[in-house]
This record gives C-alpha cells, structure tokens and sequence, in this order.
C-alpha cells in the first residue's frame, strides 16, 4: 500500500507556469515534461486513487478474516476435522448416502439464503461431524463474506472453565458467548458429551445450560447445526425443555439409525 510520501518525482522534471488559470482552486496551470495540468486536480485525483487502494485492501484483509475465522478460530478435540468435506465422506450403505444428500440439500438451501437448524443425530462414530463440517468448509468457499465457526461443546466448556483460573487464557465466557453468537453459521458438535457417559441420567449443570442457552436465543435468526448421541428424551431430561424447544425451532433433520460406527468399522477381536 502506498502513500503520498513514497511517490518520488523524476530528477529530470521540468516544470514552469503557463497562462492557462484553474478556476476551480485559483491557481495558474503549470507545464510539466510538456504536460499542461492544474497541479492541485492532480493532487486530489491521486489522494483518490490511494484512498480507493486502501480501502479495498482493507476489504481484503476484512474477508480473509471471515475465511479464516472457521480454520483459526474453531474449538476443536480433534484438528483432522478442518480436512472433512463432502468429497471424502466415504458412503458404504444407503443410509450413508441418502444422508449425504440431505446435507448437500442443505447447502443449497443455505446458499440461497435460507435460515434454518440442522440436527445431526445417532450413533458414535457414523459421520455426523464430518458431514456438519463439510457443510461449514462448503459455505465458506461459496462466499468468502459469511463467517462460519466449530466448537466442540465439551472442549468450549473446558477452556471456559480454565479461564477461571488462568487469566491469560482468552477463552472467557463472555469471549465464547460473544465469538459463537456473532458468526453465521454454527456448530454446536456432540452436544451431551459435556455430561459425561450418554447412558447415565446425569443432568447438564446449571452453569452450562446458562451459556447454551446465552448461545442459542442469541442465534434465533441465525443458522445452527448441531451433532448429538443423544435422542430428544434424554435431551429434554439432560437440559430444560424450553432450551431443547429452541435448538429444535425450524429443524432439518438428519438421521443415523443404521450406520456401524466408521471408526471401528474394519476392526475385528
């Protein structure tokens, strides 16, 4: 980016006053290398031009900001996650691929501006993740003015927590709250898992239903996806039913009732 002070004349300019007068700023026209101009027009067309030069740098910097908000700034347990797209999501039954769909049906629902939560539900280890990850990287690549972001519950809730003792750690609640409520597009990755063991009848603390729901009415117009173990009767036993009803308000549903656990699919004992 330059400026005014950087741009340096040639040694060999010759310059002299003409008889031609710029009404406009009240000053004579000078010649310069056989050029007949108003020097203060010529001032002012350049402070433009710069101007224009620095301002769309500055809209440059603002929407790589946006673009890498998703890959500097996810709350993440597991990095290899940023690689998810649609293109490896390895379909191997019908479920895997009527899945898939759905979620590219999303994404062109979302690309049309449209606002709605998706929930992704069922079993460990089939995709879900994956799947709501790839629809985040798809998003940002369409158009690099939204701003998409991952945070894993569990570990948002664990930073939040270490904050309280460590004051150089960044991850307030207000940081969190604020950071997960301003970005376009959200997910909220194994909602649950913040309780421990899926299968006792433990209940969500007072304290994390309190930053959940911070989260979630502050996002009513906004678009969420959500990845869960757990079935809306545990959910509503876990949390408050008028939290779950708000995670749930306008719904796009995707479902694993069938698919084998991905992870451990090839292992045998």
């Amino acid at each position: 980016m330059r400026n005014i002070a950087e741009i340096k004349l040639p040694h060999n300019l010759q310059m002299a006053y003409t008889s031609k007068f710029c009404y406009q700023h009240q000053c004579q026209y000078m010649l310069i290398n056989n050029k007949e101009l108003c020097t203060v027009c010529e001032t002012e067309k350049l402070t433009q031009q710069l101007e224009r030069e620095v301002a769309n740098e500055l809209i440059a910097r603002q929407t790589l900001a946006k673009y890498n908000m998703l890959y500097k700034q996810s709350i993440l347990q597991d990095e290899t996650l940023l690689d998810a797209g649609f293109k490896n999501y390895i379909v191997t039954d019908h479920e895997e691929t009527a899945n898939k769909e759905r979620a590219l049906n999303a994404l062109k629902q979302f690309r049309k501006g449209e606002v709605f939560n998706i929930w992704f539900t069922g079993n460990t280890g089939v995709g879900k993740s994956h799947l709501a990850m790839a629809l985040l990287r798809s998003l940002n690549e369409f158009d690099r003015h939204v701003t998409c972001l991952f945070a894993d519950v569990d570990e948002m809730l664990r930073r939040i927590r270490d904050s309280f003792q460590n004051r150089e750690n960044k991850f307030t609640e207000k940081y969190v709250t604020d950071l997960l409520t301003s970005v376009d597009y959200l997910v909220l990755d194994d909602l649950g898992a913040e309780t421990g063991d899926i299968d006792t009848e433990k209940r969500a603390s007072d304290y994390t239903s309190r930053i959940l729901r911070g989260i979630i009415n502050a996002r009513q117009n906004k678009s969420t996806i959500i990845t869960t173990n757990i079935n809306r009767t545990k959910l509503e036993a876990m949390y408050d039913r008028k939290l779950v009803s708000r995670m749930m308000k306008n719904t796009y549903l995707i479902h694993f009732a069938e698919t084998k656990d991905k992870r451990i699919r090839n292992i045998e004992f």
